[in-house]
């Protein structure tokens, strides 16, 4: 559900941008009031997997597809607002090396997948989780906020859309991403359902507590074998899995298609892309799509897993890290 440059108006770009870095440096305040080794371990990691799952498009009709948000599964993992941070860095990461949402609605991708999808779907999330208790309110929680999440996030769409002169189509736009996105929330809770019940299975500690806080120094060795086999399984998904993706238009550019409120796909992008449409510049080799999709979720897996770690390094590190950074410098 990511939208492209052009597709917003000049005024709706810009009220959403305003909006998301206003909620984005919120929850950098919020990450650094955790300060503790497990945000900073895990960050990378759980952006590393959202972003790989983001790659594989999965059918869900006659002609369109759906893919992974991730954003309560971020905020499941590591809590709302550190789950909104991942969002962001994934986002930027998809729009500046891969051309997936435009620069200018990169404020809005924010704000629907950021804010609305890991904030908005954990409030969600957390009424559910603590109505029904234990490993079994987490579960079902998780499900429930996922599918609404996708939901919600086409209906913010829809009004970012509607505030720029589609008011006319509004609601049958709204209805249609309101249908649409109801069928690809059901991808969205099964694949969150899946991840969180293997985490309440193998690594339950992972999972985000209400009220915890840490405030060790460095992070624990204990940390470092689930994030690394959560990287390991990301490169999986992006290499393995993703050049099988279904090809088939997603949510929003089917009903794009539908009322004809996409860009024209000739205009050239504000801002060129090394790996636009994830394909790496193979030279000869990348004539095999598959191939260069592959090296492409290799490179971006691994970019989003290290942007997302230096941010967490950076914000959930607390004062006396960062004013030793500085002394250093």
């Amino acid at each position: 559900m990511h939208i492209p440059d052009v597709l917003l108006s000049g005024g709706a770009a810009a009220a959403t941008a305003a909006v998301g870095a206003a909620g984005l440096a919120h929850a950098l305040r919020r990450v650094d009031r955790r300060h503790g080794p497990r945000t900073t371990s895990l960050m990378g990691m759980t952006a590393a997997f959202v972003f790989a799952a983001q790659m594989v498009n999965f059918p869900v009709g006659p002609g369109v597809s759906g893919h992974l948000l991730g954003g309560v599964l971020a905020a499941v993992l590591l809590g709302p607002w550190a789950g909104a941070v991942v969002i962001a860095a994934v986002l930027i990461v998809q729009c500046f090396l891969f051309q997936d949402g435009g620069v200018t609605a990169l404020g809005a991708n924010f704000v629907n997948m950021g804010l609305v999808g890991a904030v908005g779907g954990y409030a969600v999330y957390e009424p559910i989780r603590r109505a029904l208790g234990g490993r079994r309110g987490i579960l079902i929680g998780s499900m429930v906020a996922a599918w609404f999440s996708v939901l919600l996030a086409a209906g913010a769409f829809s009004i970012e859309l509607g505030a720029g002169g589609r008011r006319e189509d509004f609601l049958r736009i709204l209805s249609w991403m309101a249908l649409v996105h109801a069928v690809i929330g059901v991808g969205e809770a099964l694949i969150t359902g899946l991840v969180v019940r293997f985490v309440l299975t193998t690594r339950p500690e992972l999972i985000e507590g209400p009220g915890a806080v840490e405030v060790e120094a460095e992070p624990s060795p204990g940390w470092a074998s689930p994030v690394v086999a959560g990287l390991a399984v990301a490169l999986a998904v992006a290499v393995f899995a993703a050049p099988f993706a279904a090809s088939s238009p997603d949510g929003l550019e089917f009903v794009g298609e539908k009322f004809g409120f996409l860009p024209d796909e000739e205009a050239p992008p504000l801002v060129a892309s090394p790996m636009a449409g994830y394909e790496a510049p193979l030279g000869d080799l990348g004539r095999v799509k598959k191939l260069a999709t592959a090296a492409a979720g290799l490179i971006g897996t691994l970019t989003v897993f290290g942007f997302a770690w230096g941010m967490a390094r950076v914000f959930a590190a607390g004062d006396v890290k960062r004013e030793a950074l500085v002394d250093a410098v």
